[in-house]
């Protein structure tokens, strides 16, 4: 995507989230989800096409509002307040101004703020003093944003387990891993056993190509129609395919490429909106580096990584669980939904997450909200 395209179309976000202003906060009001009590604050300053890092997190908050937890949600973006209606009933508070946030949230006795990324726009509410920051980010990986230096701005920051620490240990001069809180992944919690089926469903799911040459950890590109074709015709597989939600937001290459992946393999789109439910769904999950591989570790659902970046993932993984190329991939995906989870796959579970037990991460979480 060129410079100039990219600033076209951000001014052209930014007119239409003017433009539904006054729309949202009526929508909010006549939603009754007006925040008038907010001990526990998501806040989100991104538009719509980053919502996907703030819509993993609201069940989890919604599990802990039902439980007594006082918790809302803060919106910077009236197109993403719009998107946050349509899904969660949570408590809203939308405005564009710092100011007008912090005077809200010091008139509501607001006790934690929670991060879900570690954007430029959480600076300006750092600054407020007197809430807990709290870093949540959006999933676990080890792709390189995972151990920025953002970290040391905040009071806590969750991670799911002690190989994060570990990581952010090693690779963070001078933090203070006592700020580290380890909650396992509360996205996983709530999920739906799937039913049996005849077929071997298996999950593609790519992660974008990032910002930058050092954050592209995508097989889109280099793998994605490969591995999509390995199962046509083939009457011993469900495919379904749930590339990244920003998936050609960066490189020209890769949003053509994604475009005719859609186009080609449309009726193989994931139509689940829950990423751990779509996982939950699979007998062998396909995956990048990228919080998907990790969730389908937590999850004992079989594991293809591809790509050859080293990480902790790929250097536990059995060798036979590494896809370089899609020779032979539909044999060997067959293989491995016959064997099931390896027990190393089984170990990395314990490694990565301090708990896969149901309820426990989100209890952990309340645990800290709670304390602070």
């Amino acid at each position: 995507m060129s410079l100039i395209t990219s600033q076209v179309n951000q001014v052209a976000g930014r007119a239409r989230s003017l433009f539904a202003e006054r729309a949202v906060r009526t929508q909010i009001t006549e939603a009754k989800q007006d925040l008038d009590r907010a001990e526990n604050i998501l806040f989100f300053a991104e538009g719509p096409r980053q919502f996907y890092q703030l819509g993993v997190w609201l069940e989890t908050f919604e599990r802990l509002a039902a439980q007594g937890q006082s918790a809302g949600v803060v919106v910077m973006d009236s197109l993403t307040a719009r998107e946050l209606l349509k899904v969660s009933k949570l408590p809203v508070y939308f405005s564009r101004s710092i100011e007008q946030i912090e005077r809200k949230l010091t008139e509501l006795g607001t006790k934690s703020i929670c991060y879900v990324n570690n954007s430029q726009r959480n600076f300006t509410m750092l600054r407020f003093n007197g809430p807990a920051h709290i870093h949540l980010n959006h999933g676990e990986s080890e792709k390189a944003s995972m151990v920025s230096n953002q970290l040391k701005a905040y009071d806590y920051a969750c991670v799911a387990g002690p190989a994060a620490v570990a990581r952010i240990s090693a690779s963070i001069a001078r933090f203070d891993s006592k700020h580290l809180v380890q909650i396992g992944r509360p996205q996983l919690d709530a999920l739906t056993p799937e039913s049996p089926s005849a077929k071997i469903r298996v999950l593609y799911a790519p992660t974008w190509e990032g910002d930058s040459e050092a954050m592209d950890y995508s097989s889109v590109v280099r793998l994605g129609e490969s591995i999509l074709t390995q199962f046509e015709g083939d009457s011993r597989f469900e495919v379904r395919f749930r590339p990244h939600p920003k998936t050609g937001d960066h490189s020209a290459e890769t949003k053509r490429e994604i475009a005719v992946l859609r186009t080609r393999f449309a009726s193989q789109l994931d139509p689940v909106a829950d990423p751990g439910q779509s996982l939950v769904w699979a007998d062998v999950a396909i995956c990048d580096t990228s919080a998907m591989a990790y969730d389908a570790v937590a999850l004992n659902v079989p594991l293809f990584l591809t790509g050859k970046r080293p990480s902790q993932l790929r250097d536990r993984l059995p060798h036979e669980q590494l896809l370089d190329s899609a020779n032979g991939l539909a044999q060997r995906v067959a293989e491995l939904a016959k064997a099931g989870v390896s027990g190393r796959q089984k170990q990395l579970a314990q490694f990565f997450f301090a708990t896969t037990a149901p309820g426990e991460a989100t209890k952990k979480l309340g645990q800290l909200l709670g304390s602070v």
